[in-house]
């Protein structure tokens, strides 16, 4: 017995999509063969990607405010990753310091 692959997914097109001021986007859909179902789930992903989003920066904004809360005035970088963020600190080399 022969498995079907799953269907193909088509990709939205960038020139497609616009940003309201509200952080939600909305995908204008082509109005060809499209439905209104089609058009409102587009909407509810597009939301729900841009909720996500915020949560990041949230949880971001989150932890450079702890570390400078916590005295940590030196450089650091921040990694995203899907299982959190992570606020490391860099420290510099001797020669990056110039001695």
């Amino acid at each position: 017995m022969k498995f079907k692959p799953p269907p193909k997914r088509k990709k939205v097109d960038p020139e497609l999509s616009s940003s309201t001021s509200h952080g939600e986007s909305i995908v204008n859909l082509p109005s060809g063969n499209r439905d209104e179902g089609t058009r409102k789930e587009a909407v509810v992903h597009e939301t729900r990607m841009s909720e996500a989003l915020l949560k990041i920066q949230q949880a971001r904004n989150y932890a450079v405010a702890q570390a400078q809360q916590d005295c940590c005035a030196g450089n650091f970088r921040i990694f995203d990753s899907p299982f959190g963020n992570y606020l490391v600190p860099v420290i510099p080399s001797r020669s990056e310091l110039g001695g």
